[in-house]
């Protein structure tokens, strides 16, 4: 009686992880996290910089000060190399 009461709770945890066992999660590529950084960085910049779109040179100190972060930032970043983050600067720097 007690096999029988093992051989089911076996099959009834079998049966739960069953399905769980072979999927594996997708992460993002590489491109999407980037794109989805400089996203950040974007809305970041635009709410920053409305606040001094009338002091042109307050405005470039600040933008100028924000870029120098996000550039701190992305030294940092594993999805980013030297290349990466000067495109990404650049980019931003742009506004596109």
């Amino acid at each position: 009686m007690e096999y029988v009461i093992v051989l089911i709770s076996l099959g009834f945890l079998y049966l739960f992880l069953k399905p769980t066992a072979g999927k594996k999660t997708v992460g993002k590529t590489k491109a999407q996290k980037q794109e989805e950084i400089f996203e950040e960085y974007k809305q970041i910049m635009d709410k920053e910089l409305t606040r001094f779109v009338d002091d042109k040179p307050l405005f470039k100190q600040r933008k100028t000060a924000l870029l120098k972060r996000f550039a701190s930032e992305l030294n940092r970043n594993v999805f980013f190399n030297v290349e990466d983050t000067k495109k990404l600067i650049q980019r931003l720097i742009n506004g596109k």
